[in-house]
């Protein structure tokens, strides 16, 4: 299986970046939510030490904190900087696979002809179809125009001296077609698989936990409310009911920064319709069918990843 460091800069150069801003935003977010809590629960009781109010003072600072990192995430975006990446990153390396195996539209047969290397014909002095029509050439078009499609991220910074086009990508595209089937089962279809279905259990996972301690607080925020109101101002001069909201309050909008429930039936989904196209590999006979094989089964990925993009965008608006 060919080694994450042949495919192409633009893919993981992109990858990086998604993955730099996906942790700037989960780190500011888990720490305005923080914040958030903690000035509620600060803000619930209070502890006076000569002629200051700690808890007042903590709480004020908590969300002189929470200020800070809403600023933060307003100003520098890192959600739509995550989302941008992460669509460029899918796209060269859905691209890269393509490439890769011989699918559309860099099927062998269609860069098979006699001007496949792009050389011009001695008589008419063209090529097939335009100048440089080549896999290759066809390739980094395609990256061109991911690149040039970003807006907010701007010039995805590549490390000098990586290739769009690997020597490793290049020696796979020459392989027979079994050969690049085997690569292309193990390397793609089985290994997305497998990715798609421990995300989506793992997504589950989290996604119970998270909801399991909102109603907890939820639940602990009515006890809490009902005794107090039945003790009428008689018991401690703490606002439980109030804290309590201030951390199901938090959990739930951790729930909507994360999306585990969607995400894992997003994944749950992809995982299944892999698992029906991962049966008709062995299908294709020929160079013609193989490369559509391939395309229908990267427009399933492709899918996927699409839904992924909306959901996120949406809840960013």
């Amino acid at each position: 299986m060919l080694p994450e460091s042949e495919f192409p800069a633009l893919y993981r150069a992109a990858d990086r970046t998604a993955v730099v801003n996906q942790r700037r935003l989960l780190t500011a977010t888990s720490i305005r939510l923080s914040s958030l809590v903690t000035a509620a629960v600060c803000g619930a009781f209070s502890l006076v030490v000569g002629r200051l109010d700690l808890t007042a003072i903590i709480a004020a600072g908590a969300m002189g904190v929470a200020l800070v990192t809403e600023v933060y995430l307003l100003t520098t975006r890192p959600d739509r900087r995550w989302y941008e990446a992460r669509a460029a990153a899918e796209s060269a390396k859905t691209l890269a696979w393509r490439y890769l195996v011989g699918g559309e539209p860099f099927g062998i047969d269609a860069f098979s002809g006699p001007h496949a290397d792009g050389a011009p014909d001695r008589e008419t002095g063209s090529t097939d179809e335009e100048p440089g029509r080549t896999a290759d050439g066809l390739l980094l078009r395609r990256y061109g125009e991911i690149t040039a499609s970003l807006r907010t991220i701007g010039p995805i910074s590549v490390i000098d001296g990586d290739s769009q086009v690997t020597e490793g990508m290049r020696a796979v595209r020459a392989l027979p077609l079994e050969e690049r089937r085997r690569q292309y089962i193990t390397g793609r279809l089985n290994e997305q698989r497998s990715w798609y279905t421990a995300k989506a259990m793992d997504n589950e996972r989290r996604a119970a936990r998270w909801l399991l301690l909102v109603a907890a607080a939820e639940a602990l925020g009515l006890v809490t409310a009902a005794v107090k109101a039945a003790l009428g101002g008689e018991g401690p001069d703490i606002d439980l009911p109030g804290m309590l909201g201030g951390v199901a309050a938090a959990g739930v909008a951790w729930l909507q920064t994360r999306q585990h429930q969607q995400v894992a039936s997003a994944y749950s989904v992809a995982a299944l319709e892999l698992g029906h196209i991962v049966v008709r590999a062995d299908w294709p006979s020929t160079e013609a069918e193989w490369a559509h094989f391939v395309d229908e089964a990267e427009e399933a990925i492709a899918r996927e990843h699409m839904l992924w993009t909306a959901s996120h965008a949406l809840s960013s608006d």
